[in-house]
């Protein structure tokens, strides 16, 4: 799960909104049956977020990194509302190609694909990235069977 800790004074894109976490969500969701995703499903876990659907047999997997905004005299806190528009904006980004017919679904959002393994549902690029040197040499393990013997990184 990624982390990210931000100053309140910073000019990061979406640190003083005020859209509630649960309208990005639905926003996603939104998105997501426009284009036809079968399954869409929501798992939280504590603090962990995250969005999962399927079209065309293909199964994404969005994560919602965990938003910490901290003030000049106040320690960082959460706030999943910018951890929302985050990732609504990125979908939402990702999707315009498809609607243009510049790329199909899932080519858009390639970020977000997924593959089912022992552990659960992990995103394909973070596969990918642990197994980075194998990739080079031509070596990359895509057995989910094996999976687990890839541990992702998490940050």
């Amino acid at each position: 799960m990624k982390k990210l800790t931000l100053d309140l004074g910073s000019k990061f894109p979406y640190i003083d909104t005020d859209v509630p976490f649960e309208k990005s969500v639905d926003e996603i969701i939104k998105l997501l049956k426009k284009f036809k995703c079968d399954e869409i499903l929501t798992y939280q876990n504590g603090e962990e977020f995250k969005i999962a659907c399927r079209k065309g047999g293909w199964p994404y997997l969005m994560e919602f990194p965990l938003t910490y905004v901290r003030g000049r005299q106040k320690p960082a806190e959460l706030n999943m509302r910018v951890s929302g528009r985050i990732v609504y904006n990125r979908v939402k980004s990702a999707l315009v190609d498809a609607t243009m017919d510049d790329a199909e679904f899932r080519e858009a959002m390639f970020r977000y694909l997924a593959i089912p393994t022992p552990n659960g549902m992990v995103l394909l690029a973070d596969v990918v990235d642990a197994q980075k040197d194998k990739l080079l040499k031509g070596q990359l393990e895509l057995d989910p069977e094996k999976m687990k013997l890839y541990p992702v990184k998490v940050e």
